[in-house]
């Protein structure tokens, strides 16, 4: 370079490419990206084995001989492993910078936040969608197996995923805010599981219990990924509980799931960007 002139930097594209590129390196390598693909594996496999010592004649039996009602069974534990994933690679991806060393020399670089931020959560979403694709490639090979190629429902299965999709960005949206709120890595992660899982989980039921449609809930939109597969949704029902007593049941469409998802995605990433804009490193 000649004396004097100015150091050249790659454009922010770029190092938002060099960003992404180099944590899903590092993420790739983690244990907890080992482990939880190796959990995900073993439930699947197993499930698949048990799926194929039944037969295929009781598997259809057991589903009313109807690949929707076995690929809506399916997809039900899928926002849980998307809990999961964006908990485990999202929970602690800013916190690190804030809280220990790390943010000594991530933070003096000559790259604007805003590229660490963006590199960080494509990263993230990245890896989560790779656990989304292998849990359900054992899924289409259950159905497969059971329904024949055939009786697939490409259309419903591509509408589940792109509400896949879109469930792991707010998942991963809520996982990043909290990773800029608390202190510790650890906090994130474990905080990210304890609200979209147990505590949405558990006060949607008490909801619906009153009578009231949980419709702020992203694990009650998250439930629009396995309604779409099934051809006898209905978006509300009245039980009769006895005594003269019913108790009201809702479950999110397709249109109805992607607005609040992309409700958690625009307010969680907008206090996200913020957070990371304005706080300082104390490691």
């Amino acid at each position: 370079m000649p004396e004097g002139a100015e150091p050249y930097l790659p454009s922010p594209y770029s190092q938002w490419v060099i960003v992404a590129r180099s944590q899903i390196r590092h993420y790739v390598r983690t244990y907890r990206f080992i482990g939880l693909v190796t959990f995900v594996g073993i439930v699947s496999v197993l499930w698949l084995v048990l799926l194929v010592a039944s037969g295929r004649g009781l598997v259809q039996l057991s589903f009313l001989n109807s690949v929707s009602e076995f690929l809506t069974d399916y997809a039900q534990t899928l926002p849980l492993w998307i809990i999961l994933a964006a908990a485990c690679f999202g929970g602690d991806a800013l916190s690190v910078d804030f809280h220990s060393g790390t943010g000594y020399y991530t933070l003096v670089l000559p790259v604007n936040r805003s590229v660490l931020l963006a590199g960080r959560y494509a990263s993230a979403l990245s890896v989560t969608l790779g656990v989304v694709v292998f849990y359900d490639l054992f899924g289409i090979l259950g159905a497969t197996y059971a329904f024949g190629p055939g009786s697939l429902p490409w259309g419903p299965l591509g509408l589940s995923f792109g509400l896949s999709v879109l469930f792991a960005l707010a998942a991963v949206s809520v996982a990043f805010c909290f990773s800029a709120v608390f202190r510790t890595p650890a906090t994130g992660v474990l905080v990210t599981v304890l609200v979209l899982f147990v505590a949405l989980s558990t006060v949607q039921g008490v909801a619906e219990m009153a009578g009231l449609e949980p419709w702020w809930s992203l694990y009650y939109a998250g439930g629009s990924i396995a309604n779409v597969l099934d051809w006898q949704f209905v978006a509300q029902q009245t039980i009769p509980v006895g005594g003269g007593q019913y108790i009201q049941s809702w479950a999110a469409t397709a249109q109805e799931g992607a607005s609040i998802m992309a409700a958690y995605v625009a307010m969680f990433f907008a206090f996200t960007v913020v957070l990371y804009q304005r706080k300082e490193s104390r490691g």
